[in-house]
């Protein structure tokens, strides 16, 4: 038999064979034949293509011309291209009508942006920064398509879920920090607004870049990579990434605290115009507000988004943030920018710039408290511990050893574990077993946990609160915030902090030399800023690294919530009691649970029993004011038990001045005995004292009082 003229079998499928060739790449004869050797199999070819008479009219449909038609498409796109790169496109005063031109967005199909080649070595570095956990652009790939790249050019797909949901948050964050900067211009004297508009100095023209920053490209160059139906590879994600960093080159430079800096003295020029306060607080919470998004866009936009951008301009990786420096040149000319077109600080010392960003970053706000205005030190001065708010507090906790007697809310001076006390009661998921009794977050996800049983039963209660001049839930509503309540902890802590505390304490018992690393001090300063911007924003810690760890800011800041929810139903408790004989029928009613937990329990043995007339809305309201009231005592107030030493190791151990994580921890299981015991006793000293028969409540805080 002649092997050389046997014809190859047709085993493959039509356009298999080319899907196969464009996966691999061109590659060389060589190497190809190396592949050959490496992987075996026989010679086949495509099975040949049926194509009947419907596909044949579609093509000949296809290949009609209609006269005057494909010209005029063609005209279009070649109009709106001109347009598109109308260098113009983006002129205008800040305060001039129609200052803001939004650019015309294509959506029809174009020739797409080739990349720049990568060596396999090159390819193999970026893959695995786009893949890794911290960016997660791209997802991992599978057997196949590692099997068929041999680290050449297959297709780079972007995940669905950073388009989605990573994408989409920055644009937010992008939006609520030009709002807020354009707020305060508004705001300004006459005078400054035409030295924004003219002076070029640079915190003019930082805030002239800002008021006219268009999101409308960026958002719909988004919305076009939302609605593609087919994969969305990197090449289709030029115009958003270059549209997304226009602007944030502009201001790259400015960094953080320069950028700080600049929204302070704005802010300072509004007041010079601000006769009524409300119009004063306004814009102080946008400087504020300003100047966290900042922080976000700095710290999560300008960082989460670079591998793209670096795929886009470079051939070679660049580590974070050296990219920006060193390669400067490549990434204007890739967004089609000069150097007149970035905004730079005033040249300073290096040195002291780097002191005082660190000072400013250890030291929290206090560096932001110096500059505020007289005015807002007093009201610091206020908020200060009286005397009665201390006595206040203290009544607190004596009601919640009440309902958990022997826990420690009596001693939390001496940081008190309460991991075996309240594990059995609430079975919290793996992570809080590994806060250390030090770590004031313990005491935190505990409360949170308590109030969610309370606002069980407030549900039912149809509450108002009273009408007054100065509303703290402005922005916000009871039952919003008795519907976010459980994601500060289920979310925030159970699956964006637990986890990196779980794997940190996995190398640290693992790897004794592991704290020491520079990996372990990112991580470690990562997750303590965590618990400073979600729980403790006193929390004072060392400052081992100057990265920022990615911030969800989409809930309202737990410590902003708390002392509103303090301010509220302290308002309503104390209008019923002031009209007790006019009091609502609401109130006076028996309080319900939809479902019996650790909290209706306890309170309805503490109230004498499922059939005690004591168990109404108005004590339901009182019992969970105070565990609000020792909330907002412990996250709000700096001289709260919670602050008084600096965090070092947030895990448990097994004792002071070790350091090897303690990964067991034996749990009580007399918590029922020990409660009913007290109540027991409670009972007996109230069968003994005569003057108590006459209270309504006996155990629930005096009215006086609350």
């Amino acid at each position: 038999m002649d092997i050389v003229s046997k014809k190859p079998q047709a085993k493959y499928e039509p356009g298999e064979l080319q899907k196969t060739r464009e996966n691999i790449g061109d590659i060389a004869r060589e190497e190809a034949e190396v592949m050959m050797k490496r992987l075996g199999g026989e010679i086949g070819v495509e099975k040949p293509e049926i194509i009947d008479d419907e596909v044949l009219k579609k093509v000949r449909s296809a290949r009609k011309f209609v006269p005057g038609k494909n010209r005029k498409k063609k005209d279009e796109q070649t109009e709106q291209a001109e347009r598109r790169n109308s260098p113009n496109r983006r002129g205008g005063s800040v305060f001039s009508a129609g200052e803001r031109t939004s650019a015309v967005i294509s959506g029809l199909p174009g020739k797409k942006y080739r990349l720049p080649h990568l060596s396999p070595r090159q390819k193999q570095l970026f893959d695995k920064l786009m893949i890794s956990r911290e960016y997660h652009i791209r997802n991992a790939p599978g057997f196949f398509a590692m099997l068929f790249s041999f680290g050449r050019g297959g297709p780079e797909r972007v995940a669905d879920s950073f388009i989605k949901n990573d994408l989409t948050a920055h644009i937010r964050h992008i939006d609520l920090f030009i709002e807020s900067v354009q707020a305060l211009i508004l705001a300004v004297p006459p005078s400054y607004k035409n030295k924004i508009n003219t002076d070029n100095d640079f915190i003019y023209r930082a805030l002239r870049v800002i008021y006219n920053w268009d999101t409308l490209p960026v958002k719909a160059e988004l919305s076009l990579l939302k609605k593609k139906s087919s994969w969305i590879l990197i090449e289709d994600t030029v115009p958003f990434i270059k549209e997304l960093y226009r602007p944030l080159i502009q201001l790259y430079f400015l960094g953080e605290l320069e950028m700080t800096r600049i929204i302070k003295k704005t802010y300072g020029w509004t007041v010079k115009t601000q006769i009524r306060e409300k119009e004063n607080m306004r814009c102080l919470n946008a400087a504020r507000q300003a100047a966290a998004e900042w922080l976000y866009i700095f710290g999560q936009v300008i960082k989460g988004a670079y591998p793209l951008l670096m795929r886009m301009c470079v051939n070679e990786f660049e580590p974070y943030p050296d990219f920006y420096t060193k390669r400067i040149s490549d990434i204007m000319n890739f967004l089609e920018i000069t150097k007149y077109d970035i905004v730079l600080p005033k040249r300073n010392d290096e040195k002291e710039r780097l002191h005082k960003t660190v000072q400013i970053k250890t030291e929290g706000t206090e560096a932001a408290k110096a500059e505020e205005s007289p005015k807002e030190t007093e009201e610091a001065k206020k908020e200060s511990m009286s005397e009665e708010k201390r006595g206040l507090i203290l009544q607190s906790l004596g009601v919640l050893d009440k309902l958990f007697p022997d826990a420690g809310w009596l001693h939390l001076a001496d940081r008190p574990d309460m991991y075996p006390y309240f594990q059995p009661l609430y079975s919290f998921p793996d992570g809080f077993n590994l806060l250390a009794p030090t770590n004031p977050l313990q005491v935190t996800i505990v409360l949170l946990r308590i109030i969610e049983d309370f606002f069980q039963g407030c549900r039912n209660i149809p509450l108002s609160p009273p009408d007054t001049e100065d509303n703290p839930l402005e922005r916000d509503n009871l039952q919003k915030i008795f519907s976010d309540w459980t994601l500060y902890r289920e979310y925030l802590f159970d699956r964006l902090m637990a986890p990196a505390l779980k794997e940190y304490v996995n190398h640290a018992y693992t790897q004794s030399d592991f704290r020491n690393s520079r990996y372990a001090k990112r991580e470690l300063s990562n997750w303590l800023w965590q618990i400073k911007f979600y729980f403790h924003p006193h929390l004072v810690f060392e400052i081992t690294s100057l990265e920022y760890p990615r911030i969800d800011n989409s809930y309202i800041p737990l410590p902003e919530r708390i002392r509103a929810l303090v301010q509220v139903f302290s308002d309503m408790i104390r209008q019923a009691d002031a009209s007790e004989a006019s009091m609502p029928t609401d109130l006076s009613d028996i309080y319900t649970f939809d479902v019996e937990n650790t909290v209706s329990y306890r309170l309805n043995l503490l109230l004498g029993g499922s059939k005690s007339k004591e168990r109404t809305n108005l004590n339901l309201m009182k019992y969970t004011l105070c565990a609000l009231r020792v909330l907002d005592w412990w996250i709000n107030d700096k001289s709260s038990y919670a602050y008084v030493s600096e965090q070092k190791i947030p895990y448990r151990t097994s004792g002071e001045g070790d350091t090897q994580p303690l990964l067991s921890v034996p749990v009580r299981s007399d918590q029922r005995d020990v409660f009913l015991r007290n109540i027991r006793l409670l009972h007996e000293a109230q069968k003994s004292d005569a003057a108590s028969t006459g209270n309504s409540v006996q155990n629930a805080p005096p009215a006086s009082q609350v």
